[in-house]
């Protein structure tokens, strides 16, 4: 007998179960689908050979039919036989046409009519009285029951009581067609015509059919009696014109005959399989034994070695599978200090190089972690989270690890796309700080390279990761331990956006070198703006733009702009505040606060100047109208004068009251708003619309001479405008004999409608 620890024997032995199962299940499974599918397909095939049968057999019979009930409705010798007629012709006339319906058609027996006059039956023999006619006793039934339509069951019809019967199936229909009450039309079809032709369209050594008439009678069983038909039906179809019921099937021992070939042919493929798999078994056993014996016995051999003898015995396969996860938790534990050790290192290596630390350790690990080339230029960059408040507010912990972790990632590949080579780690919450280096690069083009990178950074993580970055460079250098001074550099030119700054990223090699002492100046140039503010001097604009482009040259660090620009609306504040509240309001509440944090999350100088300008020239009107306001009762009076003298001009508008009066259109606005408290357009409007009101009652000009005459070009301007003013048209105006209104400057509400058109 053989050992079972011999592992030979024990692989060849595991397999056979597996392959005993197998190769059952697929001889199983074969013969099940082969059965189904061909007794499917068989009894598809019933359904249709039984459907065509059943659609023959009706047409056949139909078509017998509609000859009869054709000729009878065609040939008059019919009608005039019921109707009494004792003619000869007549007489022969229906015999002739009933013999050669006879003849002509296979299918039918006979065709006799019945005349209800005197009970006389004409048939293709000659006419026959009803005691003598071998039928009589269907025709008393058919007269009991004239309205039946269909055919009756399978009977014997004899046309004389000496002759043999024969069987047949029968329709009556009452004469003169298709309702008459003359007598009686009896068409008999041949049964055994009709099982000829059913009989050509069956297979009787494969399939069986029978057929049933309405009564349950055999019409047809395929041979000799219904009793030699055996096997399983397949199909049952009634037919709706004869009432037959038709059964058929395979015949007993067929529907499996043409399928025992296709199943030897899967038997011997199974066995053919069965012994491939033997020898296939058998053939990879003895090839793959060894290796695993050999395995096992050094697994034995090291734990002997390790054990104290009183270990638990455990079978070959349990102890592989004890030595791998061993193995594999070894494995992962050292992967995992691997991967620890790497990062601290990478850190370590890091923080020497921003403190600009140069020993042979940092050589040494540089050139082993592979991060920067040996020799080359070297430049740090700084990348920092803009508003890192709101960071910290939308985003989760996870979500904000993910972010900064994809952040990493982007730079390190938009670098090496402009062929730098490097790395970065977070030196602070809100931010990462990178070492890039080229090998191959010139100052210029290390510049070039750096500025692409964190442009398109900036842009890439705006557009996809939804924060703002702000970026500093710092300057080149040729060796590892100038790299602490290249961070430095880079932070100090982030304190230089605003002047230096190209789309929020900075280069420290861009800050002047000799910078301005001290604010003074500028600050002497914000009290110079405000004090023109104060004067309503026009040219306060061009003091503040002048201001902005000093900062611009001068390069100034952030805080002291920001320091500047606090204190230039400080002194604007305290100017200005004290003439009214609401210009009080506009200096110290909401919109000052709003303002200070657009401009804290300015990136540059552009970004600082666009929300100061509106904010200031909103000011300056306010305080410009405040300042004329204390004049304004003699210029607002010129001003209506001037209006109601040239009310007519199509020109007269805010710019020409400007030109004029020498003000500004706001300022006038301003006035008509104070002293009317309705707009210049409202107050033109009405006053024209009097005079038109005026016109229209008192004269018989035209409606367009009219609109000329109150400062309109056309009348379609000048209507729409009179309607949406006084509620009708001038037309109806001048039909309805309407009152012109009385002048009321104080009351007029506001006509947005009506402005928009003058």
């Amino acid at each position: 007998m053989f050992k079972l620890n011999n592992w030979y024997i024990r692989l060849l032995v595991s397999y056979f179960p597996i392959l005993v199962l197998t190769v059952s299940m697929i001889i199983f499974l074969s013969f099940i689908a082969v059965g189904e599918v061909s007794r499917s397909e068989t009894a598809k095939a019933d359904r249709i050979t039984t459907g065509y049968v059943v659609d023959s057999v009706e047409r056949t019979v139909r078509d017998a039919e509609f000859k009869v009930l054709e000729e009878v409705a065609a040939n008059a010798n019919y009608n005039a036989y019921l109707s009494g007629s004792s003619a000869t012709s007549v007489k022969y006339g229906v015999v002739h046409s009933l013999r050669a319906l006879v003849e002509e058609n296979d299918y039918i027996e006979s065709v006799y009519l019945i005349r209800q006059s005197d009970d006389t039956v004409l048939t293709a023999s000659g006419q026959i009285e009803l005691p003598a006619f071998g039928d009589r006793a269907f025709i008393e039934e058919a007269k009991d029951n004239r309205n039946y339509q269909g055919w009756s069951a399978s009977r014997e019809f004899r046309e004389f009581d000496s002759l043999e019967p024969v069987k047949i199936i029968t329709m009556h229909k009452q004469t003169p067609l298709p309702f008459g009450k003359d007598g009686l039309l009896v068409i008999n079809i041949d049964l055994y015509a009709v099982e000829k032709l059913i009989g050509g369209m069956t297979n009787h050594q494969v399939s069986f059919m029978r057929i049933t008439d309405s009564a349950g009678q055999f019409v047809y069983s395929g041979n000799a009696g219904a009793e030699a038909d055996s096997g399983e039906v397949l199909t049952k179809v009634q037919s709706q014109v004869l009432g037959w019921t038709f059964e058929s099937g395979i015949q007993a021992g067929q529907l499996m005959g043409w399928v025992s070939v296709v199943s030897y042919v899967w038997v011997v493929i199974a066995i053919l399989t069965f012994v491939i798999a033997i020898v296939y078994i058998i053939w990879v056993t003895r090839r793959n034994y060894k290796p695993i014996q050999l395995m096992m016995n050094r697994i034995q051999a090291l734990q002997l070695r390790g054990s104290d003898g009183g270990a638990v015995r455990m079978d070959d396969l349990t102890m592989i599978d004890r030595a791998l996860e061993n193995l594999i938790v070894q494995s992962r534990d050292y992967e995992k200090e691997q991967r620890e050790s790497a990062i601290l290192q990478r850190r370590q290596l890091f923080n020497e190089l921003l403190s600009g630390q140069r020993n042979h350790s940092v050589n040494e690990r540089m050139s082993l972690l592979n991060l920067l080339p040996s020799e080359g230029r070297y430049a740090a960059m700084v990348v920092k989270l803009n508003r890192y408040e709101d960071f910290l507010a939308e985003y989760t912990l996870h979500e904000q690890n993910v972010l900064k972790f994809a952040l990493g990632n982007v730079m390190q590949e938009l670098a090496q796309n402009e062929g730098l080579q490097g790395f970065g780690e977070w030196s602070g919450p809100d931010r990462i700080t990178f070492v890039f280096a080229s090998s191959d690069a010139t100052d210029e083009r290390m510049v070039e390279r750096l500025r692409q990178t964190a442009a398109v950074a900036r842009k890439w993580v705006g557009e996809h990761l939804r924060f703002l970055l702000s970026i500093g460079i710092g300057t080149i250098v040729e060796d590892w331990s100038q790299i602490g001074q290249s961070y430095r550099d880079a932070l100090s030119g982030m304190e230089y956006r605003f002047s230096i700054g190209r789309g929020a990223v900075t280069f420290s090699g861009d800050i002047p070198q000799d910078k301005p002492n001290g604010l003074f100046n500028y600050m002497q140039s914000c009290t110079d703006c405000v004090q023109e503010f104060r004067l309503t001097n026009e040219g306060w604009r061009d003091t503040f733009v002048q201001l902005f482009e000093k900062l611009e040259s001068d390069s100034l660090k952030d805080e002291d702009i920001h320091s500047l620009l606090q204190f230039f609306l400080q002194t604007l504040g305290r100017e200005l505040k004290h003439l009214s509240d609401e210009l009080n309001e506009c200096l110290e509440g909401d919109r000052v606060s709003m303002l200070l944090v657009k401009l804290k999350e300015a990136s540059s100088l552009t970004e600082l100047k666009e929300p100061l300008l509106p904010y200031l020239d909103e000011i300056f009107e306010m305080y410009t109208g405040l300042s004329q306001a204390k004049g304004y009762k003699t210029m607002i009076a010129e001003i209506r004068a001037y209006i109601q003298e040239n009310y007519a001009d199509p020109d007269l508008s805010l710019k020409h009251l400007s030109d004029r009066f020498q003000i500004s259109g706001k300022y006038a606005s301003y006035l008509f708003k104070l002293e009317y408290d309705m707009k210049f357009v409202d107050f033109l409007v009405q006053l024209r619309m009097q005079q038109a009101e005026r016109l229209l009652a008192e004269t018989e000009e035209t409606v367009q001479n009219i609109a000329l005459q109150v400062g309109y070009a056309n009348s379609i301007t000048f209507g729409r405008v009179f309607k949406r003013t006084t509620g009708v048209t001038p037309g109806e105006f001048r039909k309805l004999k309407m009152r012109p209104s009385s002048s009321d400057w104080g009351t007029q509400g506001n006509r947005e409608e009506a402005v928009t058109d003058a």
